[in-house]
């Protein structure tokens, strides 16, 4: 992703300079790159935190002991329908899209193969799933940037997910369960796991650190305190039953996991501090950016267009269409979060809407809608590292669920309320 962070720093240095065209000084540029990239810290800081979590979870064998047991649930007739779930449940621990497709996408992939299922449904079942947590866990980044950006509350705006989401998920279940059925595994081959069972303990504890991150956000933990219990409980099991020592655990912690043994290592060297700084720089450079756009003025016009496409249209199927118009152009889902917020805050506040409703349509149409735009980085990405082509996307079903049964809810409320 470092071409994106370099793209993304050359449209700051070009922002600057427009600004300084209309007049602004290089004082108050400044102001406005600090003041942008401020509203990016507290995400930035929960990032790096989640950085720890993910290579503390390797560590301690977490993931291993989801693939493990969750493989052992696989019947040649359900496999479509377990590698949604068990992708959906470990992206929504984890909230990552790329960290859950590189491990437990991997192992599935090989096992499609392997048992003669279709690669392009199996890809289509782990997408919905991955974005799934990416979507709507209280650790995803894009939650927490959406949470920000809006000053809402990051659990109450899960929680709407969740019931906003229920429908996509019924039809993802559905969908998947019949596809199962019509495209049973032919053999059940499980070496592709047996490697990673080998090298660590398959400890019923090792379960403890997702289970505190799944289950204390909801009691209304704050997310850095759940994170924090998880990491403690992640170290304890990878010093006791995984028998690390104290010095490659904190190295862990920063520079991620990393197997002496290659087929391990294949799947699941990572996390740590580390991994998540392209994100950082990501997100810090697209609220840099925007902070000088809108300060400077240089958006009112572009402004105008928005609103008067939403006066058109409706501001969800406006913020629908700017995303993509963002996504197109940046292939970055943080840039069409970061502009949402700048042309949709102001509108919602004139017409009376709340913030929560901002942000609930925010994370139905920003994290989503990059189905419709293969090229950019929340979907090219976990295609590749599935290795599977865009075809894949069609059975992405969850993806495109989500914005469009979210925009039929709001045409019938529209409708209902103009009746």
């Amino acid at each position: 992703m470092w071409y994106i962070i370099g793209a993304l720093a050359l449209a700051l240095l070009c922002f600057c300079a427009l600004a300084a065209r209309l007049g602004h000084s290089s004082g108050a540029i400044l102001r406005m790159v600090r003041g942008g990239a401020a509203k990016a810290l507290p995400v930035v800081k929960v990032l790096l935190v989640i950085g720890v979590v993910t290579g503390i979870w390797r560590a301690a064998g977490t993931i291993v002991v989801f693939v493990s047991y969750g493989v052992q649930l696989i019947r040649p007739e359900l496999f479509l329908l377990v590698a949604f779930l068990l992708s959906s449940l470990l992206s929504y621990a984890l909230g990552t899209s790329f960290g859950v497709a590189g491990t437990v996408g991997v192992i599935f992939m090989t096992l499609a193969r392997s048992g003669s299922v279709d690669p392009v449904l199996t890809g289509g079942a782990l997408l919905s799933g991955v974005f799934f947590g990416d979507r709507g866990s209280p650790v995803s980044s894009t939650a927490i940037l959406v949470s920000t950006l809006t000053e809402t509350d990051l659990i109450g705006n899960v929680k709407r997910m969740m019931k906003t989401g229920l429908i996509p998920l019924l039809l993802c279940l559905i969908v998947y369960g019949v596809l199962s059925v019509q495209n049973p595994m032919q053999t059940v081959d499980l070496s592709a796991t047996r490697a990673l069972t080998e090298d660590f303990s398959l400890t019923p504890w090792a379960f403890l650190p997702a289970a505190l991150l799944l289950i204390l956000p909801l009691l209304r933990i704050p997310v850095l305190v759940s994170m924090g219990l998880s990491i403690l409980s992640g170290a304890v099991i990878a010093l006791t039953a995984q028998g690390m020592e104290v010095l490659p655990l904190l190295r862990c912690c920063l520079l991620g996991y990393h197997s002496g043994t290659p087929a391990v290592a294949a799947v699941l060297d990572g996390g740590g501090v580390i991994s998540m700084a392209d994100s950082c720089a990501i997100i810090l450079l697209a609220c840099a950016s925007a902070g000088v756009a809108t300060d400077s003025g240089m958006l009112n016009r572009l402004d105008q267009v928005v609103s008067a496409l939403s006066d058109r249209v409706g501001t969800f199927p406006a913020m629908i269409l700017t995303s993509l118009a963002a996504l197109a152009v940046f292939c970055n889902q943080v840039i069409a979060i970061v502009m949402s917020s700048t042309f949709f805050q102001p509108m919602y506040e004139q017409q009376g809407r709340t913030r929560e409703e901002l942000a609930l349509d925010m994370e139905n149409c920003c994290i989503t809608v990059p189905a419709f735009v293969p090229w950019c980085i929340l979907c090219s990405v976990p295609l590749r590292l599935l290795g599977v082509p865009y075809r894949a996307l069609l059975y992405a079903v969850f993806l495109y669920a989500v914005p469009l049964t979210h925009l039929g809810r709001k045409l019938l409320t529209r409708k209902a309320k103009s009746a």
